[in-house]
């Protein structure tokens, strides 16, 4: 074989390799593929984990929400799908939790949240979630669900009955 002809196969796989490497970063960097990732790193409650899958912006925000995670001693998330919303790609997580932290109290409670976190492209094929974004929406939806359990729970009910004025 001449040089010619092996520097233009050499340059072939060269242009192969990086097609599939760029494949494989983009199909591990989906938005399902973070979506799932940051399922299981909220449930774990990881912070390291978390910190990759989010903006450089977004670094700090990991402790507030880590605090909030940590009022449900047991959690379980799972990705439950990705949805477009007004222009951007948005993960919802299905959270349930089966007792409630407060004040050092801890209650048993059930129930079930739907979460929604924002993704945004980061570095042009990295999606991230963006939880600055996010905040607005996941209050909303915390708000909807606490309302719902507390119907949901007798006991709760009662205990609530006995503030009001």
């Amino acid at each position: 074989m001449s040089k010619g002809k092996a520097m233009k196969v050499f340059l072939g796989l060269i242009l192969v390799a990086a097609i599939v490497a760029v494949g494989v970063v983009t199909f591990m960097n989906s938005p399902n593929q973070v979506g799932q990732k940051w399922a299981e790193a909220l449930a774990r409650k990881d912070a390291e984990a978390m910190k990759k899958l989010v903006l450089a912006k977004d670094q700090e925000r990991i402790s507030g929400l880590l605090r909030v995670a940590n009022m449900f001693p047991e959690i379980g998330a799972q990705l439950t799908g990705i949805e477009d919303q007004q222009g951007q790609k948005v993960a919802r997580l299905s959270i349930n939790f089966t007792r409630v932290k407060v004040l050092g109290a801890e209650i048993s409670l059930k129930g079930n949240v739907n979460l929604p976190f924002v993704l945004v492209r980061d570095r042009l094929i990295l999606w991230r979630v963006d939880l600055e974004k996010s905040e607005p929406l996941i209050r909303d939806e915390l708000r909807k669900a606490t309302v719902e359990a507390i119907k949901q729970n007798p006991a709760l009910q009662t205990l609530l009955q006995f503030f009001k004025p």
